[in-house]
């Protein structure tokens, strides 16, 4: 009786013991939850003292405005003007194509620092330039969104130029800055880009390009294959690794008939996330397939930033995508040009963005 009596004893110590695990496991998986959501809602504190930290009630634009501003008609013959600046009178003959693969290229070029000097400017005014030597077999405009990341933009110059050259393309950079308070609409002013650049002289391929990634390696080409292509693979704070198989951000090139295809992106996603993903389904709605170059090629490194505020009608936006293809995009966009300005490194666009109707 007295061996019955001490099991039942252990039993229920043991029990209560039990239980007790049970709650601190418990108390320590609700403390891991709010712990990741902390992380991943908080604004983390800038790392460039320079830069403008993201907010809705202030923003600073690149230039302060000119009364010398440059209009439509200065720029639009833009490629003419280019041909006669590079090309020497006396040229009579067509140039021989450049070579499918460069000469110049360096390969792997490692993990890019956060700052660097800014280059000479070894281009034309708007960040325009073409080969000398040989007739570049794409005529590429690389569209970078942008806002409040004036140091980070430097940094991306000083890398971009060089790489684009050693590639020997006819390029040209635009930066498409958002003016007003309203929430960053990247996809809108890729589609802008994409217009005003056009608006500028022929252009056969488009570079959509975040301003924080820059690519670690020259052999990933900048041009525009017979599919859409993701760019930026493998990113260093994603350890280089594709987060999913869909993702089509970053950095992502489309031919001008591919992107006039899927009418461009949407113009309804205000604030970070989901318009990448609506143009995948975009993409793949039109019959065209996402390639990618290998991922030991297309490496990129993500420069330390800010987190934008994240679009909370993000998920329903997807979910309702389908529905808005040929009416949401392209042939919807609504802006006003505030400025443009063909800078010593790139073509400056200062524009105003007008919510569509809901």
């Amino acid at each position: 009786m007295k061996y019955d009596s001490r099991r039942e004893q252990y039993r229920t110590a043991g029990g209560g013991f039990c239980k007790m695990c049970y709650k601190v496991l418990a108390i320590v998986i609700f403390t891991l939850i709010l712990l990741q959501y902390l992380y991943t809602s908080l604004p983390r504190a800038p790392t460039f003292i320079s830069d403008i930290p993201y907010n809705s009630t202030r923003h600073e634009p690149l230039f302060l405005p000119s009364v010398s501003e440059a209009s439509p008609e200065d720029v639009k013959n833009l490629s003419a003007w280019m041909y006669f600046q590079i090309t020497p009178a006396s040229t009579g003959e067509t140039l021989p194509l450049c070579p499918l693969i460069p000469p110049d290229l360096l390969g792997h070029l490692g993990e890019v620092p956060a700052s660097k000097p800014p280059p000479e400017p070894h281009v034309l005014p708007g960040g325009q330039w073409r080969p000398e030597h040989c007739r570049s077999r794409d005529r590429v405009a690389l569209v970078v969104p942008y806002r409040d990341r004036k140091q980070i933009l430097m940094t991306f110059l000083a890398h971009m130029h060089p790489f684009l050259q050693r590639q020997l393309l006819d390029y040209g950079l635009f930066v498409i800055e958002q003016a007003g308070t309203d929430d960053f609409n990247r996809a809108m002013l890729m589609n802008i880009g994409f217009v005003e650049a056009l608006g500028m002289r022929e252009f056969d391929c488009f570079i959509f390009h975040d301003v924080d990634l820059l690519p670690e390696d020259d052999r990933n080409l900048y041009t525009c294959p017979n599919q859409p292509r993701h760019m930026s693979v493998a990113v260093n704070v994603h350890n280089y690794r594709l987060p999913y198989p869909d993702i089509f951000g970053g950095v992502s090139a489309m031919t001008r008939a591919h992107f006039e295809a899927v009418n461009g992106f949407s113009n309804v996603f205000w604030g970070w996330g989901g318009e990448d993903d609506d143009m995948a389904a975009r993409i793949k709605a039109a019959g065209l397939e996402i390639t990618r170059y290998p991922k030991t090629i297309a490496r990129y490194t993500m420069l330390p930033h800010v987190k934008q505020k994240a679009n909370p009608r993000r998920f329903q936006q997807l979910y309702s995508g389908a529905k808005r293809r040929k009416t949401d995009g392209l042939n919807s966009l609504q802006y006003r040009r505030l400025e443009l300005r063909l800078t010593k490194l790139f073509t400056w666009v200062l524009v105003e963005l007008s919510r569509p109707p809901s």
